[in-house]
């Protein structure tokens, strides 16, 4: 008697038919991953990862539990539940004086706070008579001041539009803010706390003042960079340390001039004789 060989079903081409076992295995390795995940994501979300403890560091001006009540944050939230873009940006718009913020996870329940304060550096008159007290970057962190502080640079006729705590500072005229703060940078690295203040009325002919002594006619921003070193140098090396007057700048073939405060009080005398002369009536001869 022949063995019975048994074989699996037979499509009526004559093909056999595969088993669907495999693929109703994958199929459900699928679905168990899935709801793993899913599971691991809700615990996530509620019951692991909880804040126990907050790190903060850069603040002077502001009190850690200043930082952390701003920005909503306390232990036994929830890490990942937290948008952390939007809790920046809270506490940047609540505390001023906060110029940068960098919040990050740190697994399993800490929460890291770095945050870079503004430093004040430059009060801009505006509206005549009231001063803005503006950081390095250009942000208004004090407003409706009356006089400038003694400790900062002075900007006259900047022009400035749409005042406001924690803003960008801006200009009616945006040449104006490029010169500025490209001025800045060359004053932090040429002559650091030198320059007392800049009048950028009419930004063709810039004036400022060094070390509350020499009253610079700076001329236009061309060439900043070469003017001002140019000029620090004969200041440093040619002037006597108290020298008081004011330094014309000509031009890079001309250079410089100085004319001490005697000079420029003689200029005006002359000056205001030349007016008187001009305007003077012209006498009736026989």
């Amino acid at each position: 008697m022949k063995d019975v060989v048994k074989s699996g079903p037979v499509k009526s081409n004559g093909v056999r038919r595969r088993p669907k076992r495999k693929r109703n295995l994958s199929l459900y390795y699928i679905m168990i991953f899935m709801i793993s995940a899913l599971i691991l994501f809700i615990l996530s979300r509620t019951v692991l990862f909880r804040i126990n403890e907050y790190k903060v560091s850069g603040v002077s001006r502001y009190t850690i539990e200043q930082i952390l009540s701003t920005g909503d944050l306390s232990t036994g939230k929830n890490m990942f539940s937290l948008n952390i873009d939007k809790t920046e940006e809270k506490i940047k718009k609540a505390l001023i004086y906060v110029e940068n913020i960098n919040i990050r996870r740190k697994l399993p329940d800490t929460l890291i706070v770095e945050v870079e304060e503004a430093i004040p550096y430059a009060c801009c008159e505006y509206e005549g008579t009231r001063y803005a007290v503006i950081s390095r970057n250009g942000r208004y962190l004090e407003t409706e001041q009356q006089s400038p502080r003694e400790e900062l640079l002075t900007v006259i006729g900047m022009d400035l539009q749409e005042v406001s705590l924690g803003a960008d500072f801006k200009s009616s005229d945006a040449n104006k803010k490029t010169i500025l703060m490209d001025l800045i940078s060359s004053i932090d690295e040429i002559c650091p706390g030198k320059i007392k203040y800049i009048d950028i009325t009419d930004r063709t002919d810039i004036v400022m003042g060094y070390d509350g002594r020499i009253d610079i006619e700076f001329g236009s921003s061309l060439d900043y960079k070469y003017k001002l070193r140019y000029i620090t140098a004969i200041i440093e090396d040619r002037l006597e340390p108290d020298a008081t007057g004011r330094i014309i700048y000509h031009s890079a073939a001309a250079g410089a001039s100085f004319v001490t405060e005697e000079g420029l009080e003689e200029l005006e005398q002359e000056k205001e004789r030349y007016e008187q002369e001009k305007n003077a009536p012209e006498s009736n001869l026989p």
